[in-house]
């Protein structure tokens, strides 16, 4: 009986061993992509998400103070504000949204009242918002820090017949 005995060259070990290297390198790339890829999206839907939850909220305070002479742009020591005045209990109140230190805020007192509008409570984070109000449309532009804007275009329904 013949015994056949194997002679191992030192190529295939380095032809397994590159391979090997190539796979794993190859896995890490597509890795490191994946995840960078993976930040950008949730940090985008992130910022999304504040600025339409931020406006979704600014459209159903006005709808709720939708009457006329209700909504107004008035100009206080916080650059352009959006006041929406209402009565309860037969008493006058006014709920004020502005930009104050890097924050989109709401400020709800008596429309009597001495108002601090650095004492509002922060919605979302904003660099500015843009007011511009036509006889039956409101226009609000927030922006973000990181630079995107969104508008909200509002009908008024207040001054229209019915």
């Amino acid at each position: 009986m013949r015994s056949y005995s194997r002679k191992t060259h030192t190529i295939d070990l380095v032809f397994t061993i590159s391979l090997f290297c190539v796979f794993a390198i190859s896995a890490l790339a597509v890795t490191v992509a994946g995840a960078a890829l993976y930040q950008k999206t949730a940090d985008q839907s992130g910022i999304e998400y504040s600025l339409y939850t931020g406006l979704s909220y600014i459209e159903q305070k006005v709808h709720t103070c939708d009457t006329s002479g209700s909504i107004y742009i008035e100009e206080t020591e916080m650059g352009d504000t959006l006041c929406l005045s209402q009565d309860i209990s037969q008493e006058p109140y006014v709920t004020y949204i502005y930009i104050y230190e890097g924050k989109l805020m709401e400020y709800f007192t008596r429309k009597d009242s001495q108002a601090d509008l650095s004492a509002g409570t922060a919605l979302l984070n904003a660099v500015s918002m843009e007011l511009e109000e036509t006889r039956d449309t409101l226009s609000l532009t927030i922006t973000e820090p990181g630079g995107n804007a969104e508008t909200l275009l509002l009908p008024l329904h207040a001054d229209k017949e019915a």
